[in-house]
């Protein structure tokens, strides 16, 4: 009875996880950044990047810190040594030896080898900070076009969804019109013809409409089975940056952007890298210290009193003389690497200059688009309110009606087009500006 029951229960909780609606999410710009940078996985391989670093820094200072280490060792002879003194056949040693012990070693001088290194690890891990924080504002662009591109596609598709029901609206006027005899059947034909044409273009809205959908849900590591809800439209608003100079703006990017931090660092490592190569051609100076016990016995049968206690230090001093001038090549390569890091920040330089640059001029003719198309829509709504009235009252044919509507869709289409722009623009040039 009871495993009847428990069958029951489990049948009915099926049935009422498929009968459940699915979760709604109100998605907004600001959430779509917060699931971006928490479900990308571009996000999580930079943040990785960053502990991997961590931890070599800390392997890189282990380096300048002393080394404590045990040891132990058996040895079996099975043939012993045996000299000959005055006559006598000696034999050199037991069976059977066993050693245990501690080694303790500290570098005191190897040419700053070590403390390059350290400080090389250090330079690396603020590479990887530098960036995670590329990479955060990389995503933070993607996804806020990706984010307007949705807001684009669905006001094209109300666009279009406007120009059918302006179609449908003319086509039953002009039917009217027939009737009383105000228009012909070529009149009806063609606006039967218009609102076939707006048809095609309303299914293409929709389908774009889907794909930027799906490509934002991707973008944020979203189920296709999630449901989400954008109630944002795309809109104008005025930039702080519209007002400022170019070159404040370039010496914003200069001194905000992690690509030049991260060529900083670079140029650290390429100088400590020339150090490490100088430091192969100097001494090195080790000490080391060794306590032991060692026992030796024919047999297996070891006690306290078969061990003997030793204790030694040393300073081990190595002086490179030749190796094939070798060294002298991994100097002359420092040197070139060291060069090579002015050279890329010209480059970078000039290629954050260019992209500001381009930017900035983009969303000013942008804003200026904005405006004059905001003009266009407001000039062709009031034109096509006076045609409808003049057609009404038969002094315009129904050619000059269609005529306007097609400018005005179009209008509206232009306007929406030069928003998605500029909100591009002025998405691409704060993240030139490392403000996203």
């Amino acid at each position: 009875m009871r495993r009847i029951r428990f069958i029951l229960f489990l049948i009915v909780l099926l049935t009422t996880a498929v009968f459940l609606p699915a979760q709604v999410m109100e998605l907004t710009l600001e959430k779509a950044r917060e699931l971006v940078l928490t479900n990308n996985p571009r996000i999580k391989l930079a943040s990785e990047a960053v502990k991997k670093s961590d931890a070599r820094v800390i392997e890189a200072r282990a380096g300048l810190m002393p080394s404590l280490s045990a040891f132990s060792s058996y040895q079996k002879y099975w043939e012993i040594t045996t000299v000959i003194f005055n006559g006598m056949a000696i034999k050199m040693g037991s069976e059977n030896t066993m050693v245990a012990g501690f080694n303790f070693q500290q570098p005191l001088f190897v040419g700053g080898a070590i403390w390059n290194g350290y400080q090389i690890s250090q330079s690396a891990r603020n590479i990887t900070k530098s960036q995670l924080q590329a990479t955060r504002q990389a995503l933070l662009q993607e996804v806020t076009n990706a984010y307007n591109g949705v807001l684009f596609a669905r006001s094209v598709m109300g666009v279009m969804q406007q120009s059918v029901a302006a179609a449908e609206k003319n086509l039953e006027q002009v039917r009217k019109f027939r009737a009383t005899g105000m228009s012909s059947d070529f009149d009806v034909l063609r606006a039967e013809v218009q609102l076939a044409n707006y048809m095609p273009q309303l299914v293409s809205a929709k389908n774009n409409a889907h794909l930027a959908v799906s490509n934002l849900m991707r973008l944020l590591g979203l189920g296709d089975d999630e449901l989400v809800i954008i109630s944002d439209e795309l809109t104008y608003i005025p930039s702080e940056h519209s007002g400022q100079d170019f070159q404040e703006l370039v010496q914003l990017a200069l001194e905000a952007r992690p690509e030049i931090a991260m060529l900083g660092e670079q140029r650290i490592i390429a100088r400590k890298q020339l150090s490490l190569a100088r430091a192969s051609q100097m001494p090195s100076l080790v000490f080391g210290t060794s306590y032991q016990y060692q026992g030796q016995r024919d047999d297996f049968e070891f006690t306290s009193d078969d061990f003997y206690k030793s204790f030694n230090s040393s300073l081990s001093l190595s002086i490179p003389i030749f190796n094939g001038l070798g060294n002298n090549a991994r100097i002359q390569q420092a040197k070139i690497g060291l060069n090579e890091t002015g050279y890329q920040e010209e480059a970078l330089i000039q290629g954050i200059k260019l992209e500001v640059e381009g930017a900035y001029y983009t969303m000013k003719e942008a804003e200026e688009n904005v405006a004059t198309q905001s003009k266009v829509i407001a000039s062709a709504e009031e034109a096509l309110r006076l045609v409808n009235l003049r057609y009404a009252e038969g002094a315009s044919t129904q050619l000059e009606v269609m005529n306007v509507e097609v400018a005005l869709n179009q209008a509206r289409l232009n306007y929406q087009r030069t928003l998605f722009e500029y909100n591009t623009a002025l998405t691409t040039l704060k993240k030139a500006l490392n403000q996203l």
